[in-house]
């Protein structure tokens, strides 16, 4: 954006206000439907004022802000898009997540307990609750083909913590050699995916950190689960998966790794701080170094492991343990 780029030996505080202005003047754009009546083409202030039904003089200033911070131009043809934002529900989301579910931060931060849990307070927000629903399925269908490629052999596959059933039925889909119990909260499971085969997904209601796990699983999946939990649980997850597969079973961890790869820029370590920061605020978790949790692994005795990169979301990685053969 034009702004940063220009604006050398001002301070960061300052820089960080105007970085939160810009993003919260770019979120009213999206609610007002800014970005979508310019899809067509270029309009006059005027005319895009009575396109999303807004005030000319405050959407001339909403578009002075946009163009300020690069995602509009307005020259003679009007008013036209140069950069348009992400996916409407991520970018939604994430407002919703940094400016209200991080509102008692602090609270959290001194005490090392959220004063609401990350499902309460998405519970009390269905809009939210639902953007977050089609994000995972968008995010199961853009890495299925590599995780589906990259999974050892296996017939009889737990996915622990797998919520509504999008990388079990994306899974199934593409290995016709698996069948999967999701296992997860009752107020979770219930609400299994509709288009989940029935002879191929099944659904366990139960608290995967204390009940049993079962037994003689050839794959336990642990997809995006690791990071709402402290290390010390994370190690007894292990421990007690570990304990639930067959003899030549093993673990597969879906992620963000901590140590994002070199060469994607400090956006990357921008994001896992973020993130970081949103996990220990929703769950008193974080995100794991995979280095650490190939640690963790080699304590339960999956001390063969690989990692496999993921080209649809590069800061994630698939994480896969067995036992020595």
């Amino acid at each position: 954006m034009p702004l940063p780029e220009e604006s050398s030996g001002v301070p960061a505080p300052v820089l960080d206000r105007l970085g939160a202005a810009g993003y919260r003047a770019m979120i009213a754009g999206l609610r007002l439907g800014v970005f979508t009546a310019l899809e067509s083409g270029p309009l006059p202030v005027e005319e895009l004022a009575t396109t999303i039904g807004g005030d000319p003089d405050g959407v001339r200033s909403l578009v002075n802000i946009l163009v300020t911070f690069g995602h509009l131009r307005h020259d003679e043809d009007g008013v036209a898009t140069v950069a348009t934002p992400g996916p409407v529900d991520a970018e939604l989301f994430w407002h919703e997540v940094l400016f209200e579910h991080w509102a008692d931060i602090e609270d959290t931060i001194r005490t090392g307990t959220p004063r609401r849990g990350f499902y309460t307070w998405l519970s009390e927000r269905p809009a939210s609750g639902a953007r977050l629903r089609r994000m995972l399925a968008g995010a199961a269908v853009d890495l299925a083909d590599d995780i589906a490629a990259a999974l050892p052999p296996a017939a009889t596959v737990l996915d622990i913590g797998g919520g509504h059933g999008d990388h079990a039925v994306e899974l199934c889909r593409r290995r016709p050699d698996i069948r999967v119990t999701v296992f997860d909260l009752p107020e979770t499971i219930t609400a299994l995916r509709e288009d989940a085969p029935p002879d191929r997904v099944t659904a366990r209601a139960g608290d995967y950190l204390t009940d049993d796990l079962g037994s003689g699983h050839d794959l336990v999946l642990l997809f995006n689960v690791l990071h709402g939990h402290r290390p010390e649980e994370c190690r007894e997850l292990f421990q007690r998966a570990a304990k639930s597969l067959s003899p030549t079973g093993s673990i597969a961890i879906l992620d963000h790794d901590r140590e994002p790869p070199a060469g994607l820029g400090p956006a990357a370590g921008g994001y896992l701080s973020m993130f970081d920061l949103t996990l220990w605020q929703g769950h008193g978790g974080g995100v794991h170094r995979y280095t650490d949790l190939a640690t963790w692994l080699g304590e339960a005795g999956l001390t063969e492991t690989r990692t496999v990169p993921l080209a649809a979301s590069p800061l994630e990685k698939l994480l896969i343990a067995g036992r020595p053969s």
